[in-house]
């Protein structure tokens, strides 16, 4: 009876997300199995110089139906101050305030940054012979709790926001690819006489992946094996500061303007018995660069299921 059990969830969660589309990077227009709880850990690294800047987060999704699903994820780092500086704005001989480059050596301390809620929404749904055509909607609200000093936004933590925008995920035998489009409208962060007021990001992604392995099924305790090529874009808007209802000068720095960028992120995956979910991936620059993070950047995911 338990190998029965165990080959039935298989059998939906291949009919729902073939292996090849369950991107390390960006998400697919798939949908998480009905009554199945999807536990995701995630990890991002990277050095500046001498000291490690460390992301974790934790995702919880749920499938409520064949078309519809809800997550949740809370967020650390090692990336912010937990408030705003003494000497975050300092005035010049002409009482002219102004906030300086951001210090990116500073150390900061591991604090909780952030809660995620999302959904995802499968609206189109054509399937074929060894192939098939998938299209969603997805949204996120994030209440982040610390201040965010670059120009860049993002749903991962690092800003109080909201977003959203659309997936499109094709598979044609063993080759994956999809593309998403969205756009970030972050809120202002305020501390006591100071506000920090971001403009909108725009993001974008292209994503292939390659089933290598097994050859040809014979069972689900197969190891799967898959190779992807991941393309992340942004733009976004300068920021802008005030202290007192007065605008702060920010001096010369590209983390503080508009921006935009291309990354590219090869990654291998890993899935165990049907279950068990790894990726490893890295983060190069391609045109232009992030200023919120360093080069190279490391990520390690871990994802499993609990059928419900």
């Amino acid at each position: 009876m338990k190998l029965i059990v165990v080959i039935f969830f298989a059998l939906c969660i291949a009919q729902n997300t073939k292996a090849q589309e369950l991107y390390p990077n960006s998400e697919p227009a798939s949908i998480n199995p009905k009554n199945t709880l999807g536990i995701r850990l995630m990890n991002e690294a990277y050095t500046t110089k001498d000291i490690t800047r460390s992301w974790h987060g934790a995702m919880f999704m749920y499938g409520v139906n064949s078309k519809f699903m809800l997550s949740a994820m809370f967020t650390t780092s090692n990336h912010h101050y937990k408030s705003l500086p003494a000497n975050f704005i300092q005035s010049d001989s002409n009482n002219v305030e102004f906030v300086q480059n951001n210090q990116t050596l500073q150390k900061y301390n591991y604090a909780f940054e952030a809660i995620n809620l999302g959904f995802r929404y499968r609206f189109l749904n054509k399937d074929g012979d060894h192939k098939h055509f998938r299209m969603a909607l997805y949204g996120n609200g994030v209440y982040a709790f610390q201040p965010h000093d670059e120009a860049e936004t993002t749903l991962m933590g690092d800003n109080k926001a909201i977003g959203g925008g659309i997936i499109s995920t094709v598979l044609i035998n063993k080759l994956a690819i999809s593309f998403t489009g969205g756009v970030v409208k972050p809120f202002s962060y305020k501390e006591k006489q100071t506000t920090i007021n971001y403009g909108n990001a725009y993001n974008y992604s292209l994503s292939f992946g390659y089933l290598i392995y097994p050859f040809k099924y014979k069972n689900f305790n197969q190891t799967n094996i898959n190779l992807y090529a991941e393309f992340l874009g942004k733009s976004y808007n300068a920021m802008s500061i005030t202290n007192n209802r007065k605008d702060v000068v920010l001096q010369n720095n590209k983390a503080y303007d508009n921006g935009n960028y291309i990354e590219f992120r090869p990654a291998i995956q890993f899935i165990v018995k049907s279950n068990l979910r790894i990726d490893c991936s890295t983060a190069l620059p391609l045109v232009n660069k992030s200023y919120i993070r360093n080069y190279p950047l490391y990520m390690l995911n871990l994802q499993y299921y609990i059928f419900l």
